[in-house]
């Protein structure tokens, strides 16, 4: 009789049951609109860097402010639940919607945005500048093989200048991948730079052998 009145005790209340099954379903949904936020800013976020490499400011702009309203959901659901902040998928929207916007600084305002003007937290910013030092490596190779010589030294300067300032953060372990990124960061500006170094040459002989062609062909006219 003991036993059974011990069991009897140690039995879950109905009306808990129901209030777990509720915040459970709760927080299932939640995590559920979640993924799909932070999806749609990717994607969104993602297209915008597409466009900025093809040069057009205007989609760019329109992706840049669908990944925007996306973020802004996706506060807005984590507003109330918090918990749900720590997934991966969140911190990928944010990183990436952080490389979209500072791209699109540089490339359509020629300047880097703030902190504050890109609208993310201290972490997200930081990564999103390391990934955008890759970007700024694609843009200078494209204006390398456009023979615009003089863009793709500003992108070199763009990605040595953010490196360097990096580089000055303390504290930077704590973030996860930081360290890792910026390895990558520091191969790509050395690779960048060679690529650079090389063009710069390669044109500079062009341009002598050029203008030793037109004297030539001077002195032969005369």
């Amino acid at each position: 009789m003991i036993y059974l009145k011990l069991l009897v005790c140690s039995m879950l209340r109905k009306t808990d049951i129901n209030i777990i099954q509720k915040s459970l379903a709760e927080l299932d949904a939640a995590r559920d609109s979640v993924f799909e936020a932070s999806r749609v800013s990717v994607r969104f976020s993602g297209r915008a860097i597409i466009e900025l490499h093809r040069g057009d400011l205007e989609k760019a702009s329109e992706h840049i402010e669908n990944a925007g309203r996306a973020i802004k959901d996706l506060e807005r659901i984590l507003k109330r639940w918090r918990d749900l902040k720590t997934l991966g998928n969140v911190t990928l929207a944010y990183q990436e919607y952080a490389e979209a916007r500072l791209l699109y600084g540089i490339v359509a305002e020629r300047r880097l945005l703030s902190l504050r003007e890109v609208g993310v937290e201290v972490q997200p910013y930081l990564l999103g500048l390391l990934d955008f030092i890759g970007e700024l490596r694609r843009f200078c190779l494209n204006h390398l093989r456009s023979g615009r010589v003089d863009e793709a030294e500003y992108s070199l300067r763009v990605m040595e200048d953010t490196f360097e300032d990096l580089y000055l953060i303390d504290h930077t372990a704590i973030i996860e991948n930081f360290r890792h990124k910026m390895d990558n960061a520091r191969k790509l500006i050395e690779a960048t730079r060679g690529d650079v170094v090389s063009e710069v040459r390669r044109f500079s002989l062009e341009k002598v052998l050029r203008d030793f062609e037109d004297k030539l062909l001077k002195k032969m006219k005369s």
